[in-house]
Order: C-alpha cells, then structure tokens, then sequence
C-alpha cells in the first residue's frame, strides 16, 4: 500500500549528514523503502563551504558514496533504486526543492534533542521542513531513532486529533494507510484539564474522521484522555505500543511553537516512534453534529 495513491512511483527522500542519528534515521527510511516499496533517495546538503575547507566536500562525498552503497545492499534483491546526491544550499529548502521535482513520497527528516528553551523547537531543519513541504514528512526524533527496527512494518497506527479541526488530511492519509496495511488504528484525542465532562457529539466527530469504508475495515478505535497534550499523547503512543503517529500541522509562517505552547514539538522529540506530519491545507470540514467553537481540545 503506498502512502498516496496519486503519488505511486514517487520515492522516499530521507536527508543524510554524518552524524549518529544520521545513520539510524536512514536505516528507518530503508526500511520504509522496503515496505512500501518506493525508490530511495537520500540527500546531503551542506552549507556554502568556506575556501579554507576544500576537504570537508570530498569528505562528504565519500561519506554519502558510502550510506548510498549501504542501502543498496540492504534493498539488494528488491528491485528498488537508490539515488544519493550532495548538493550546497540551505537544507530544509534543498529537500523540499527535491520533493517537489520528485513528487515525493514523504520526507524522512531527524531532530536532535537539545537542552533548555530549546527543547520547545525542533530544530531550524525539521520544523521548516514540516511547515512548508506539501508532502508528508515523517519525524524520527532520537528515542524514536533508537528502536526504529522494532516500528516498521507498521502494525498500529495512532492519529492525534482535534475534533474541532473536523477531517483532516492527516486523517483520510492515517485511515489510508491503516486500510492499506491491514493495521490496527487509534484515533486519539486529548481534553484538558478542568473540564468536567466530554463535550456533546466529540466522540461521533472522531468516528466521523474515517471514512465509512475505513470505518467497517479497520474499525478505528477512539480514545480521549483528560490532561497535558504532550504528556498524553506520548504515554498513548507506549500504551498502545503504536508504530507510527499521525498529527496535522497548521499552514502558516509561524513556529511550531504557536501550537499551544510547542505541543508537536515536545512530542516529536520524546516520542519512541515516528511521527508523520501532514500539513492542513484546506479549511476543515467539519462533520454534521461537530461544532468548530469546541476549542477546548487541543490543537495539534
């Protein structure tokens, strides 16, 4: 089953560097090849190299000849190409220039967990990857990084929502999939605190989320939860041993941050399976007996 339909002969973009983190992100997005048996590209970009380097370039080189022959002989029998390719720009601009010419499948992108005020952001690569590909991007934080052998294939699903946001792609991509992989699916939604009951119709707008044919196949489960959205949504994703999160991102310039106090990025760093991020283009279209003034649940 491939990610889009309308995107079948698209591949995987997975972006590459020398780090550590590097190399098990890449061994998920081979995995990912494998599965949903897409080309693999991957793509090292590196800043405009001061003259006083000449050799960082053909270390990278090498270093890149090297991950792309790695992979090949982890796809070696499957029919599926590898292509690497070493370009000089900014990075997020580069993958999202690369997915848009290739027609992507997704993007496959890390972030490296940092210490303070910074543990609110994702990192300038990652986050600007997310607000501006117009293909799904898939998150492999470094917990997730970790045991990503143990999340693919992807046997159970869990898509974070906000029933005030109505039907998202992220929903028609989690319900997609989970059909197409025959995978359990659980539709996840976090009430805060303070609160003292489910509002009216919240969980019929969950169900309303999947289409009918989803709905009767893969018979999502639906789940609320009353407290802090990242704290929820993490433990969720262990209790349910899920191996994929699904969340939306809204369109905009602004940081991740702007999601109730950096929701999606506190999540994507502690969470141990990845998480694909697909933006929310279009206004919502919001299930009969839904109401989009129920703010109270928390936008992700």
């Amino acid at each position: 089953m491939s990610i889009d339909s309308a995107l079948t002969h698209g591949p995987i973009i997975v972006g590459t560097d020398l780090s550590l983190l590097s190399k098990s992100i890449l061994e998920y997005a081979t995995r990912l090849a494998v599965q949903e048996a897409r080309p693999l590209y991957l793509v090292n970009v590196m800043p405009l190299i001061p003259d006083s380097s000449p050799d960082l370039l053909e270390i990278q080189k090498t270093e890149l000849q090297q991950q792309v022959h790695a992979a090949e002989q982890k796809l070696q029998g499957s029919g599926l190409k590898v292509e690497g390719t070493l370009v000089l720009g900014t990075p997020a601009h580069e993958l999202i220039k690369l997915a848009n010419k290739l027609k992507a499948a997704c993007i496959v992108v890390g972030t490296e967990e940092r210490s303070g005020i910074e543990r609110l952001l994702l990192g300038s690569v990652a986050e600007t990857v997310i607000r501006k590909s117009d293909y799904p991007v898939i998150v492999v934080g470094t917990h997730a990084a970790a045991i990503a052998e143990k999340t693919i294939p992807w046997k159970h699903l869990m898509l974070a929502c906000d029933t005030a946001e109505g039907v998202t792609e992220a929903a028609r991509v989690a319900g997609d999939i989970a059909t197409g992989h025959q995978a359990r699916l659980t539709i996840f939604t976090v009430k805060e605190k303070g609160i003292a009951s489910l509002l009216e119709g919240q969980f019929d707008a969950l169900e309303k989320m999947m289409s009918r044919d989803v709905w009767l196949t893969v018979k999502p489960q639906c789940l609320i939860r009353e407290g802090e959205p990242a704290d929820e949504i993490v433990r969720m994703t262990e209790d349910t041993q899920a191996d994929l999160l699904v969340m939306s991102a809204h369109c905009g310039n602004g940081l991740l941050t702007h999601l109730r106090s950096g929701t999606m990025a506190k999540v994507l760093w502690r969470s141990r399976c990845p998480a694909m991020i697909l933006r929310n283009f279009h206004a919502p279209h919001h299930p009969q007996g839904t109401h989009h003034a129920d703010h109270e649940n928390v936008l992700l």
